[in-house]
């Protein structure tokens, strides 16, 4: 939040802001900050980026993506949603002020087009591309309110009740929170990750926000089904906070302030010269975005990634994002 400054000449606000900035500096020297820990990033490591929507990999983890594949690992990236549902995107695109739901399916496609060219700069393959293309805005919706595949969600933006792209791996799966855990699942039993990164809870996006609640009761699932299954690590990166992640680009990253995940500690990937280009030419290729958030888009090329690491399976939440799970976790089992 930024204060307007006023013309003030009462000496005893002087004296006493005199006062406050005394107390800071003697709290500051007989206080040490906590160290940053390095994010370090194993050999030959197999990491699922999970993103809510295209552009969201790239934000928050172009660097960690092109670190494992210089130390001859493997990267893979869900989309669980197309972005179709940016009304004011849709809007510039086709210059209508009330755009039809067939505008919305174009303005995924062309997202996803755009997340392809993204991660071809990233040197990613289009096979290790995984679109879902669930409900751009409902993600949330289908944890507390549509998580039942008897009465499919409806995406109010593009009317559908299910995928309409041809390249969703889930396409004729209807809306549903359960239907979503399950394809997710099976993605992570096919891809076999080690680590997985995806948006944190305390994002304040609610698709960003059930995105996480979503790989969490994925694996939760997975472990409780199969004794013998190797629980990846999660490490859960931040797109949208208030007053962050400031807008000086190239600039040292902190945590976002506020912020104190449970059962996790804030690591920091220091990025060479080559990946900070590397995430910037990424982000180049979001035009539809670049044309609307360039700023945004330009804050987050910076000389760190901030993760929070998880070493073990993060606790099942006790709510989703604020709102009250439908379904409780042990409410079935997903499908392998």
């Amino acid at each position: 939040m930024i204060f307007a400054r006023g013309d003030r000449g009462d000496a005893a606000l002087l004296v006493f802001l005199s006062a406050v900035l005394l107390f800071a500096r003697a709290a500051t020297a007989h206080s040490s900050p906590s160290p940053r820990r390095t994010l370090e990033v194993p050999e030959r490591l197999h990491l699922l980026v999970v993103a809510p929507h295209p552009d969201d990999e790239t934000l928050g983890a172009a660097g960690l993506m092109q670190r494992v594949q210089a130390r001859q690992g493997q990267v893979s990236v869900a989309y669980l949603t197309s972005g179709d549902g940016y009304v004011d995107g849709v809007e510039l695109e086709t210059h209508r002020l009330k755009p039809q739901p067939r505008d919305f399916v174009d303005y995924g496609e062309r997202r996803l087009r755009e997340a392809l060219r993204a991660l071809h700069t990233l040197s990613i393959s289009e096979k290790r591309l995984f679109a879902f293309g669930f409900p751009d805005g409902g993600l949330l919706d289908l944890l507390t309110t549509s998580w039942s595949a008897t009465t499919p969600f409806v995406s109010p933006y593009t009317h559908d009740d299910r995928p309409p792209y041809a390249l969703s791996v889930s396409r004729g799966t209807a809306y549903s929170g359960v239907a979503l855990e399950r394809e997710l699942a099976r993605l992570i039993v096919r891809l076999s990750p080690q680590w997985i990164a995806v948006t944190g809870p305390w994002d304040i996006h609610p698709d960003h926000c059930a995105a996480f609640h979503f790989v969490v009761r994925a694996l939760r699932r997975l472990s409780s089904s199969n004794p013998e299954f190797s629980v990846p690590r999660v490490l859960a990166y931040t797109v949208h906070r208030p007053d962050w992640p400031g807008a000086a680009e190239g600039a040292e990253l902190e945590a976002p302030p506020g912020v104190s995940p449970v059962g996790a500690s804030w690591q920091f990937l220091e990025l060479s010269a080559a990946e900070l280009d590397g995430k910037g030419r990424a982000l180049d290729e979001y035009t539809s975005q670049m044309e609307i958030m360039a700023v945004l888009f330009r804050a987050f090329v910076r000389s760190e990634e901030v993760f929070a690491f998880y070493p073990s399976l993060p606790a099942g939440p006790a709510d989703a994002c604020g709102r009250t799970f439908l379904a409780p976790v042990e409410a079935h089992r997903a499908s392998r």
